[in-house]
């Protein structure tokens, strides 16, 4: 019943949430329609035309939505024309796109869930919205010389747009997610925040080439626009792969153990969340989640029949298990593309007190990204059932990390891990 009333409360919280965007919208509508007017119909035909066919393109991310190139173009009719019209072009290009999604085909107003078309249409407008206002005032107030763009009133819409389009999903994927807000906002859109300024930039170039060419001009450097698009989708496409490829991996050395099973991909999770708990840029938390995927992968050197015993190992098979770090680091050492998770990787078995192996690191010598990996690898194994022991509760292994903060683990980052541990854990069990 407990995890019942939790995803009922969620759900609650989210529509309201979605509510509250979509009333403000409405409102700010009408304050919109009252204010100004449509001064340019063939721009509003043609940049929504267009507008549809980038939101068409846009590229789906991990977890936490989709980015679309068809910010340029409502960033362009921010500087063309006046807050209505760029309202009403992203809410058309948002509205009636179709983007192909992997397992459901082409997605469109007709086969998607109500809440989301009004929620993304109703933050467009808020966001596109007020980008535009705030050129407008900034623009009026101050003059720099400029006949055309304004770059102080331009940048500051641009960063107005963003923010609120970064707070507005960041809160949406918290609720969905249930993670923190800043969590999702500063390791997932605060990095993409430079991608978005560049294609800012192309809408920039959009704008001159219309004011300059008209219709023909708009259509060249809408190449360009695409081409943008293209490039960022192959960078994301790879990231996707490479992590995809190391999660087969992993599953492939697991399903030697049946004991184990699952257990890098746990231990992933934990590594993850107790980077992103400690505020790590997001390269560092991949560098994580990677060496945590394959932090036992020198266990393939070790005899099958030793990592399967039920009973106590002799001290002999206990040396050859001590050898699985250092054979795991020779292994990513010969692979340039994962060579920066070698020492992570060797040494995630190393102690704080100095009583750990291959090398007998302490405190001072152990890198943070090793202490982060060493507390989730010993938590799962002690909330998962092995040969030789049952499991401990989650307190109790909870308990086990703060008792050894300082002699096994790292006492500067227990408290953030714990924390980051504890939701972790509930999320996986759900």
């Amino acid at each position: 019943m407990k995890n019942i009333s939790n995803t009922k409360n969620s759900n609650a919280r989210l529509y309201k949430y979605i509510f509250f965007i979509f009333v403000f919208a409405i409102v700010f509508m009408f304050y919109l329609i009252k204010h100004y007017t449509v001064r340019d119909y063939v721009l509003l035909i043609v940049f929504s035309v267009l507008s549809i066919i980038a939101e068409t393109f846009l590229i789906l991310l991990p977890k936490v939505g989709a980015i679309s190139v068809s910010f340029a173009l409502t960033y362009s009719a921010i500087l063309l024309t006046d807050p209505l019209t760029a309202v009403i072009i992203t809410s058309i290009g948002v509205a009636f796109r179709f983007p192909y999604v992997d397992g459901k085909g082409r997605v469109h107003i007709f086969n998607s869930p109500v809440y989301k078309t009004i929620f993304n249409v109703s933050q467009f407008i808020i966001n596109s919205g007020m980008a535009g206002i705030t050129y407008v005032i900034l623009d009026k107030y101050i003059d720099i010389g400029f006949s055309f763009y304004n770059p102080i009133a331009g940048s500051a819409a641009l960063i107005v747009d963003i923010l609120l389009n970064t707070f507005f999903m960041s809160k949406l994927m918290s609720l969905l997610l249930k993670e923190k807000f800043i969590y999702i906002w500063k390791n997932n859109f605060f990095s993409m925040m430079i991608n978005v300024i560049l294609v800012g930039l192309l809408g920039i170039i959009l704008a001159f080439a219309y004011n300059s060419y008209g219709i023909g001009g708009l259509l060249l450097f809408f190449i360009p626009l695409l081409l943008a698009r293209y490039t960022f989708k192959l960078y994301i496409d790879m990231r996707k792969n490479y992590f995809d490829t190391m999660n087969v991996l992993v599953r492939a050395i697991e399903a030697n153990d049946p004991y184990t099973s699952g257990h890098s991909l746990r231990v992933s999770a934990y590594s993850e969340a107790i980077a992103m708990q400690l505020g790590l840029p997001q390269n560092k938390i991949d560098v994580i989640k990677s060496a945590a995927l394959l932090h036992d992968i020198g266990k393939i050197g070790i005899d099958k029949n030793i990592l399967n015993k039920t009973g106590k190992l002799e001290n002999d098979e206990f040396e050859t298990i001590k050898s699985h770090p250092e054979i795991g680091a020779t292994i990513i050492a010969d692979l340039s593309y994962l060579a920066n998770m070698a020492d992570i990787i060797r040494h995630h078995h190393e102690r704080n007190d100095g009583k750990g192996y291959p090398d007998g690191l302490s405190y001072s010598s152990i890198p943070l990204e090793t202490s982060i990996l060493t507390i989730a690898d010993s938590f799962d194994a002690m909330t998962t059932n092995r040969p030789y022991r049952h499991s401990l509760s989650l307190e109790d292994a909870l308990n086990e990390i703060k008792i050894n903060a300082g002699t096994q683990f790292n006492p500067d980052i227990v408290d953030d891990a714990i924390i980051a541990l504890r939701k972790t854990f509930y999320n996986l069990s759900e």
